[in-house]
């Protein structure tokens, strides 16, 4: 959400056009890993085993870490949307976690994935009216944007595809058929696609966005009461399901990547012991307010340097005949996916080059 309201204070509608580039090359490669899984009834760690068995633990470490390094953000996202409307101190998180630990110590993933489903339809409800009340009150007439910046594209591509988020797919491919799997990720990414442009439109009536309290007034300029509600409402929304998602999505890697068992089930000691970890060092990071920049810097680089490799691994999984058959990837498959991996390695290059 942070993404996408930035690139809309920034630039506009501009950013529109490649929201929806986001979505599709999202979809893509989701497509790609989920129809892997399915076709050949092997998870991608296993796939990833044939190369040596340490190269599943260290991609599930970084996976970890990654989600790890976020947790603590997004558990303050949440309250900062609270914070908006009521006078709440940090203890506040407490029990914000302990409604998490009781959603996923159920291990039930389709009420995990109800609540989500409801938290984020919402969210969506609330920016996708401020969205159209933006447009049809012309509140972005004699605005000027900056042009479109690649380092805030590159953060919108990257917010959608995202490593945790090609375990989750592949775990749509434990079940069902690939007609179920497409539809089921078509109407992800759809919706995703019509939230994440209402909060572009929405974040392009704000000025400038230093603080949640900026934008807030902005808001509330261009929407009155309902801009302070949407960014509230929309904040908690997005911190408390990305705080259950990613200790689920490092589970859920785990689980991919370093092998089955009733240890690895969702009531299992491993996935509960993961899911805890990543959820717990968060709490407490949020709660002793521990500055965390260094952390988050690399978890950053990690990422930038996990997405791209493991995003070429799916690839190439996708077009072997051998374990696929008639399932492998299309011509555009292939066309779109290489671009999208290029445009990846370019910009991870780039960064890389930075540091020095």
């Amino acid at each position: 959400m942070a993404t996408a309201t930035r690139a809309g204070t920034e630039g506009g509608l501009a950013y529109l056009a490649p929201v929806l580039l986001a979505a599709v090359a999202g979809y893509v490669f989701m497509e790609m890993a989920a129809r892997v899984t399915l076709v050949s009834r092997q998870s991608l760690g296993e796939q990833l085993g044939r190369a040596g068995r340490w190269l599943p633990r260290l991609t599930f470490a970084a996976v970890a870490f990654g989600c790890l390094a976020y947790q603590a953000g997004n558990l303050l996202g949440a309250l900062g949307g609270l914070r908006l409307l009521f006078a709440l101190d940090r203890l506040w998180l407490l029990p914000g976690g302990g409604a998490i630990v009781a959603l996923l110590w159920a291990g039930n993933s389709r009420l995990i994935g109800r609540v989500m489903a409801a938290v984020v339809a919402l969210m969506g409800l609330l920016f996708v009216v401020g969205a159209v009340s933006v447009l049809a009150g012309g509140d972005l007439s004699g605005r000027t944007f900056a042009p479109v910046d690649a380092t805030v594209l590159l953060g919108l591509l990257g917010t959608t595809i995202v490593p945790y988020n090609f375990f989750l797919a592949a775990g749509l491919g434990v079940d069902g058929d690939l007609i179920t799997m497409r539809r089921g990720l078509l109407l992800s990414f759809a919706i995703g696609l019509v939230i994440t442009a209402s909060i572009v439109t929405v974040g392009a009536t704000a000025i400038s966005f230093l603080t949640f309290d900026d934008l807030a007034a902005g808001l509330e300029q261009a929407l009155g009461a309902y801009g302070r509600l949407i960014l509230a409402v929309g904040l908690f929304a997005a911190g408390f399901s990305s705080a259950t998602t990613a200790p689920y999505a490092a589970a859920m890697a785990g689980r991919g990547l370093l092998g089955g068992g009733d240890r690895w089930d969702t009531g299992g000691r491993y996935f509960r012991l993961t899911w805890l970890s990543v959820l717990g060092c968060g709490l407490a990071v949020a709660l002793l307010q521990l500055d965390i920049v260094g952390v988050i810097l690399l978890a950053q680089l990690i990422n930038g340097l996990l997405l791209p490799f493991i995003a070429l691994v799916v690839l190439v999984l996708a077009n072997r005949r051998e374990l696929l058959g008639e399932d492998v990837n299309s011509v555009w498959q292939n066309v779109l996916g290489g671009a999208v991996l290029l445009f990846l390695f370019y910009k991870t290059g780039e960064y890389l080059v930075g540091l020095w």
